[in-house]
């Protein structure tokens, strides 16, 4: 019996360049997967060299095959800043945001407000509103009735103002809206539209409209006040209206 080993191929079973073709037949496969892997990792290895400031030439792959781990790391790194970035974006649009009607609470407007009377010689106007009639609402008929004026009031206002106007909700169903570049006269004017608004559109519940009496005030804001002076002014202007 001889030594040698037999050369020929046995039938199915393919060589170590072939793979199945899916038909049963053994296919060659081409050199042009080798090719395509290593420009892949060509290009792999150019971006990395751009991204550490370097061009590929003064790169080896030895070199970057060391720091490998490194710039794995600064990777993850920089991951994480980013989806700490967003998340602290999300929380400070969310502090910013009435936890029950969407506008936004009294520290966002407060804030906006202060910058308004900061940009130089302030041009704008600030309206607050009270609607009265919410809180006898809310204990005749419970909190979802309570809640459902005041979602019912905001929308009214938002409605009826431009979206570069904030408006906030002071507490309880006191809102304020500021008028920006706007005149003391045009901004009654568009509070009385809102009254009339809220007249026409009453809020209902289990059917019933619930009387709700709208009343409001309107302060100029004036240079070197602060944000709490003009909310006190605009205030008075509402008692001044209904005393």
């Amino acid at each position: 019996m001889s030594d040698d080993y037999r050369a020929e191929r046995v039938l199915g079973v393919p060589g170590a360049t072939e793979f199945p073709s899916g038909h049963g037949q053994p296919q060659r496969r081409g050199y042009r997967a080798y090719a395509d892997q290593r420009a892949q990792s060509r290009l792999s290895f150019d971006e990395r060299a751009a991204d550490l400031g370097l061009s590929a030439s003064r790169l080896t792959p030895e070199v970057l095959e060391a720091i490998a781990p490194l710039l794995g790391e600064l990777e993850a790194l920089r991951a994480q800043v980013e989806q700490d970035r967003r998340r602290m974006a999300a929380a400070d649009r969310a502090a910013d945001r009435h936890s029950l009607v969407p506008c936004r609470n009294r520290r966002a407007f407060v804030r906006d407000l202060e910058t308004a009377l900061r940009e130089g010689e302030p041009t704008g106007t600030l309206a607050v509103l009270h609607v009265a009639g919410v809180e006898l609402l809310r204990r005749v008929h419970g909190l979802t009735a309570g809640e459902g004026a005041l979602r019912h009031i905001c929308g009214v206002v938002l409605g009826s103002v431009r979206e570069t106007d904030p408006v906030g909700c002071l507490g309880g169903s006191d809102f304020a809206v500021l008028f920006v570049a706007t005149g003391i006269d045009q901004a009654t004017v568009k509070m009385e539209e809102i009254v009339g608004r809220l007249a026409g559109q009453p809020f209902t519940w289990l059917g019933l409209p619930m009387s709700l009496m709208p009343m409001y005030g309107v302060h100029a804001l004036l240079r070197d006040e602060g944000a709490e002076q003009a909310l006190a002014a605009a205030d008075r202007a509402l008692c001044r209206r209904t005393g």
